[in-house]
């Protein structure tokens, strides 16, 4: 026997993944695991009769030739599946795209495409080879590729992933269908889970970062509480969430996570209680909890963040500044010099006084008065960022404010640096770059 597996709590990604698998590896039969993502469990029930696979349980003492692995290549995320089975006498081919998980699985042989959905990947091998899915198959590839891109806004999308998009709708895939199937909330248990956890979030602020923690006491375990953080995280403006819910049925805790930003990544955090996922999607389960204390472990585990970016690290210094003593004509040809359209005004201990614009310059030049000193056409209210506020302080301060230019002081009041809105959108660009520098401080 030749099969197909994933990994378990089996995803959309996944799911779709085994359907093209088996297009690329004909009689090849697909083996789903007992546990499905809720999203999954939809779209297997709709499309039953059309999807053929076995259970972990009826590959039981099965001679296996060939195991195709695909969306994972952990032996802990695969265990079900290799509790049932013996002796493997031919190859593992395994298709994945997650760049931190550990590759352990003994004697496998890895093909690996950091695309941010690891079916558009395969989708891309059918392509190469002229292979076709049917309307139902290409709706369900392209539903796996939106969610695990979340609508391509992940970091890890490329453009592959709208290459196999667009392959997938040129063959008839359906985009109603697949917003259907990916509609978060389908239960009314959890819209009451919803509102029950946005009314139990406890908000931190950590090192910069905005986190957000939430425990709840459920009986037993429930579907789709994965899709009830989601979109609680998508009405709040944290950086991360961390839900953590413990069943009180068989005394387990699972925490799911979700973060916007490489500087929390949350698979290495819950990586502490065997967690796995992506930095920006993850969860991990303690089977028996006992007297420990989740939310104090979880929170020792957040304390070893990294600080946040401040404007200290984003700012352009040093600052071109005009002296508060020079007239206006002065001030006008130190613009051009510098080729900037304002600037900070500073007095001799090097104090920020006031900022002068062209705006200014062009006031004095309607009254005829380029001679006039300097500050009695500057602006004298200046919003002014301190070295140590933080990039969401930085946001707001743009947000609230309509300057450009906004002067970063230290703690006296002295210029040290300039920070634009386009070097905060730069910043918000590089951030995983720069993240990864504060992470090996």
């Amino acid at each position: 026997m030749n099969i197909i597996i994933g990994h378990s709590n089996t995803d959309l990604d996944c799911l779709s993944s085994m359907i093209a698998a088996q297009k690329l590896y004909p009689g090849y039969e697909m083996v789903l695991s007992n546990l499905l993502n809720p999203l999954t469990s939809n779209v297997v029930s709709f499309y039953i009769t059309k999807l053929s696979f076995k259970r972990p349980d009826d590959i039981k003492d099965q001679p296996i030739d060939h195991i195709v692995v695909v969306d994972t290549r952990s032996s802990m995320r695969v265990k079900e599946f290799f509790a049932n089975i013996g002796h493997v006498n031919g190859n593992i081919e395994i298709f994945d795209h997650h760049p931190t998980d550990g590759f352990d699985i003994p004697g496998a042989h890895l093909s690996y495409v950091e695309n941010g959905a690891n079916t558009s990947t395969m989708v891309l091998k059918l392509m190469e080879k002229g292979i076709k899915l049917d309307e139902d198959e290409a709706t369900i590839a392209l539903t796996g590729i939106f969610a695990d891109t979340q609508n391509f806004t992940t970091d890890s999308v490329t453009p592959d992933d709208f290459k196999a998009a667009s392959y997938l709708i040129s063959l008839g895939a359906s985009m109603k269908l697949a917003r259907f199937f990916l509609q978060p909330l389908k239960n009314d248990y959890q819209i009451s889970y919803f509102h029950s956890l946005l009314n139990s979030l406890d908000f931190h602020n950590l090192k910069g970062h905005e986190v957000c923690v939430s425990f709840m006491e459920l009986p037993k375990k429930v579907n789709g509480l994965a899709a009830v953080v989601e979109q609680v995280f998508s009405v709040e403006k944290a950086d991360a969430i961390f839900s953590m819910f413990h069943f009180q049925s068989d005394d387990s805790t699972s925490i799911i996570a979700r973060s916007r930003k490489k500087a929390v990544p949350v698979n290495k955090i819950l990586s502490a209680w065997g967690g796995g996922g992506h930095e920006k999607a993850a969860s991990a389960t303690i089977k028996k909890t006992g007297d420990m204390n989740v939310p104090m472990a979880l929170k020792a585990e957040l304390l070893k963040l990294p600080p946040d970016r401040t404007a200290e690290s984003i700012m352009t210094k040093p600052a071109k500044s005009i002296p508060v003593n020079v007239t206006v004509e002065e001030a006008k040809r130190r613009l051009e010099e510098i080729d900037h359209t304002a600037a900070p005004v500073v007095d001799s201990d090097d104090r920020v006084v006031g900022m002068m614009g062209n705006k200014n310059i062009r006031n004095a030049e309607k009254a005829n008065s380029l001679g006039a000193p300097l500050k009695t056409y500057m602006n004298t209210k200046v919003i002014l960022i301190n070295a140590s506020n933080t990039m969401r302080e930085i946001e707001k301060i743009f947000l609230e404010n309509k300057f450009n230019h906004m002067p970063v002081v230290n703690d006296d009041i002295k210029l040290v640096g300039i920070i634009t809105r386009k070097d905060f959108l730069r910043a918000i660009h590089e951030e995983d770059e720069l993240a990864e520098l504060l992470q090996t401080r």
